[in-house]
């Protein structure tokens, strides 16, 4: 059985580049992930573009933060770290993509 890959993505007004990210981990040739997003009170539209892109997604977590910045960016990932399921942890920022075969791993 394949082991399951928790992907933890903080975001912070990442919204010319969320919609690129999400859908690279949607077109993972390996499919058993949960993709956790914690974003960190974005100001722009990040948060209705990440909700309209996940809405009917069961392996998308969206977590929604007051704004605590990049120098307690450890907070953010913990919170993910805290939630997540998979046995293997992988991070992919919210202004990054993965090609296809990211997490085929052997």
């Amino acid at each position: 059985m394949n082991s399951k890959v928790s992907i933890i993505t903080p975001t912070y007004n990442h919204s010319t580049f969320i919609e690129k990210c999400i859908e690279s981990v949607m077109n993972q040739t390996y499919t058993n992930w949960e993709q956790i997003i914690v974003d960190d009170g974005s100001s722009d539209n990040t948060i209705q573009i990440i909700k309209n892109k996940i809405k009917d997604d069961k392996r998308f977590i969206l977590i929604e933060q007051k704004n605590i910045g990049i120098f307690k960016l450890a907070e953010t990932y913990n919170k993910a770290l805290a939630i997540s399921d998979g046995k293997y942890i992988a991070v992919l920022e919210g202004d990054d993509n993965w090609n296809p075969k990211n997490l085929n791993c052997k």
